[in-house]
């Protein structure tokens, strides 16, 4: 596959993984049934719902999806060792969200929402014995998204400087651009050339037919003259 399509293709993955990872982690993980009353059973008290995102859980992992969308225009704006660079923060960052989602699963999804990461959102209200509990399915899509990051991260790190740069085929070589000097310009009036001619063609002789440089030298004596 071409280096180009290799990078758009990177670009577009990486959008689409960073905004998984900020809508994943913004969505609810869990629903808690906490009684209004502290230390009374959940089936015998009024209780309250509390609805849990992601971001409020790990908040590390939600920042992760800001990371990877800054990292598209430092791709674009850098070449060689800032792709290098980038690549190896976008790697870090898919692996701190997918790592906080998978450590979640673990702990909380696993349990049944008896693990650490409720304990601390809900503080004191987390009694396992007057707490209800349901995990919703949305920290599958931030693991999905973070292994995404992390993929389009080590690809960056590994290949980034052979990708295109941005506006490189509108760039024009330098001596295309450079215009001649004026001491050229006028060797070239001292040799009957116009200067003002480019890509003029030339005899066997390097003259340009018409100029006064390609005329044959008279060489008929004063009397033929």
């Amino acid at each position: 596959m071409p280096a180009g399509r290799r990078f758009a293709g990177v670009l577009l993955v990486l959008g689409l993984a960073s905004l998984g990872v900020l809508v994943s982690y913004a969505a609810t993980w869990v629903v808690a049934l906490v009684p209004v009353f502290a230390g009374s059973a959940a089936d015998a008290a009024p209780a309250r719902e509390v609805t849990l995102a992601g971001r409020d859980l790990a908040p590390l992992g939600g920042a992760m999806g800001w990371v990877g969308l800054a990292a598209i225009a430092a791709l674009l704006a850098t070449r060689t060792w800032g792709r290098r660079v980038t690549g190896a923060v976008v790697l870090l960052a898919g692996g701190a969200a997918g790592a906080s989602a998978v450590a979640f699963g673990l702990t909380e999804a696993a349990t049944g929402g008896g693990g650490t990461f409720v304990a601390a959102a809900l503080g004191d209200a987390a009694e396992a014995d007057s707490t209800s509990v349901s995990i919703t399915a949305w920290w599958l899509l931030a693991v999905l998204s973070g292994l995404a990051m992390l993929v389009c991260g080590l690809l960056a790190l590994l290949d980034g400087p052979a990708w295109p740069r941005l506006g490189a085929r509108y760039s024009r070589s330098e001596s295309a651009t450079s215009a001649p000097s004026a001491a050229a310009a006028w060797d070239a009036l001292d040799r009957g050339e116009d200067p003002t001619l480019v890509d003029e063609p030339r005899d066997s002789a390097g003259t340009i037919p018409g100029s006064m440089g390609s005329a044959p030298p008279d060489t008929r004596s004063e009397e033929e003259r």
